[in-house]
């Protein structure tokens, strides 16, 4: 049985039958088109002939571009790249140049009354070798061209990161995410940079040891924090201030050059230059800093840093002379620190005997505080106290007590009494022997009246002061005399 066939298995060269009206229908769908193009095309081919069509495509003319580029050019820095378009040696105004940067189209430019063009490359390029043409198109009148091709290298730049003070050999900064890079003999930092763009400068610094510290001061922009963010190649030259810090000891004297021991020094204040004060500890190591960073129109600057004993409070008296004392913290060192600090040896005596006597004594300044201090069994003690005005009070056993005030400015000693008991007592005998002495001396007929009145004119114990009877007067004022006669 014989398949039939339908429309689409008609070739497409099928001719239809012929109608009445002259005209022939396609059997092929969408031939139709094509066949009336191509009739078109006939009819133009047969009203233009053929002389006048070889004539037109003859006329055109040829062209000819020239490009030139820089041969090397800084990173981050656009080259500019000049092409010419000429005809016949003539050049071509307003012709549309297209300036490709390997086989890409950067841009287009339009060409002058010289028939040059500039075409500046915009793209932030990484270090390297670039390959750069021009094309012209073409157009009804001027054939196509392409220029010549051109070779430009964009140089690497190099980043300088200087240490303020110099610090040669130290671990400085990671670039990026990259390792830890270290300075070189001057104290100085220098990265090959290769690309264009925003990086974070992670400082490094080194570890700590017994004998340093390094921390950051500032950069040169004024920053603070660890990390800078710069961008290449607008920053290629940074500075960072840094400041190094030694252990600092105490050691304590006496003007005379007697220790002090440091546990007995609780605090010591000092300033720097600047004014800023740090208090400090007697016992063990205080880091201080050296140096100091400045930040001047010319850049950063490193410059030392002088510390002044400003106080050591004890007792509540400051007992150095302020800012006399001075030292830096160039290294680790032991600083001696001299305390106005004097012995006072306190002898308790008895007022009046001057032999030792009491157990304690109590030392008043002249903020009101008070010690109490204990005496040995000579009744003595030696205290060191600082500078200034004391009372001092004896104490122990029955007695009253003498205070003694003290100028204390130097080592020296003072007796501090007490009216003991028997002191009172020699006072109050010697009192009543004087006053009954002087009874006797001033008045013995009280004396021989009283024994008179007892004994009585017979007493057979008359002694040699009974005056017996009575003598009488001689001359008698009664009896005349005579003044020639011996009596």
């Amino acid at each position: 049985m014989t398949a039939r066939a339908g429309p689409q298995d008609r070739p497409l060269t099928a001719i239809g039958r012929v109608r009445g009206s002259g005209l022939v229908r396609l059997s092929g769908r969408g031939l139709g088109p094509v066949i009336l193009m191509v009739a078109v095309l006939i009819l133009v081919g047969l009203a233009v002939p053929s002389g006048e069509v070889r004539a037109a495509v003859s006329h055109r003319l040829p062209t000819a571009l020239v490009l030139k580029a820089p041969a090397t050019v800084e990173l981050g820095a656009h080259p500019v790249v000049r092409v010419r378009l000429t005809s016949g040696g003539r050049p071509l105004r307003r012709q549309l140049v297209s300036v490709k940067l390997g086989a890409k189209v950067t841009q287009q430019v339009t060409t002058g009354a010289d028939g040059w063009a500039t075409a500046e490359i915009t793209r932030d390029l990484s270090a390297g070798r670039y390959r750069v043409t021009a094309t012209f198109a073409g157009t009804p009148t001027y054939w196509s061209s392409s220029s010549n091709t051109a070779v430009f290298t964009v140089k690497p730049v190099q980043l300088t990161i200087a240490t303020v003070p110099a610090m040669p050999g130290i671990p400085l900064v990671r670039i990026g995410g990259g390792p830890i890079l270290k300075t070189g003999p001057d104290g100085r930092l220098v990265v090959k940079m290769t690309k264009v763009g925003q990086v974070d400068l992670r400082l490094a610094l080194p570890a700590d040891d017994a004998t340093r510290q390094v921390r950051l001061a500032r950069w040169d922009d004024g920053s603070k924090d660890l990390i800078r963010r710069i961008r290449i190649p607008d920053t290629l030259n940074a500075a960072v201030g840094l400041q190094i810090l030694h252990p600092v000891q105490f050691e304590f004297a006496t003007p005379g050059g007697a220790p002090i021991a440091a546990a007995d020094v609780p605090v010591v204040r000092v300033t720097d230059g600047a004014g800023n004060e740090e208090e400090l500890t007697g016992t063990g190591s205080n880091w201080l800093r050296s140096n100091a960073i400045n930040r001047l129109t010319t850049g950063l600057a490193s410059s030392p840093v002088e510390y002044r004993v400003e106080a050591v409070p004890l007792g509540g008296l400051n007992v150095v002379n302020r800012g006399q004392q001075r030292f830096a913290a160039d290294s680790p060192k032991t600083v001696k620190v001299g305390l106005l600090l004097f012995d006072l040896v306190v002898q308790g005596r008895d007022a009046l005997l001057k032999t030792p006597f009491g157990s304690q004594v109590t030392v008043t300044d002249t903020d009101g505080s008070m010690s109490l201090i204990e005496l040995d069994a000579g009744a003595g003690a030696t205290m060191r106290l600082p500078r200034g005005e004391y009372r001092v009070v004896p104490g122990g056993g029955f007695g009253i007590p003498i205070t003694t005030p003290v100028v204390l400015s130097r080592d020296q000693g003072v007796d501090v009494l007490i009216i003991s008991a028997l002191d009172i007592g020699l006072v109050v005998g010697v009192g009543l022997a004087l006053v009954v002495g002087l009874i006797v001396i001033g008045r013995p007929h009280v004396l021989r009246r009283r024994r008179v009145s007892t004994d009585g004119p017979d007493d057979p114990m008359d002694g040699p002061d009974d005056p017996g009877p009575p003598v009488p007067q001689w001359p008698d004022p009664a009896t005349a005399r005579d003044w020639r006669s011996p009596p």
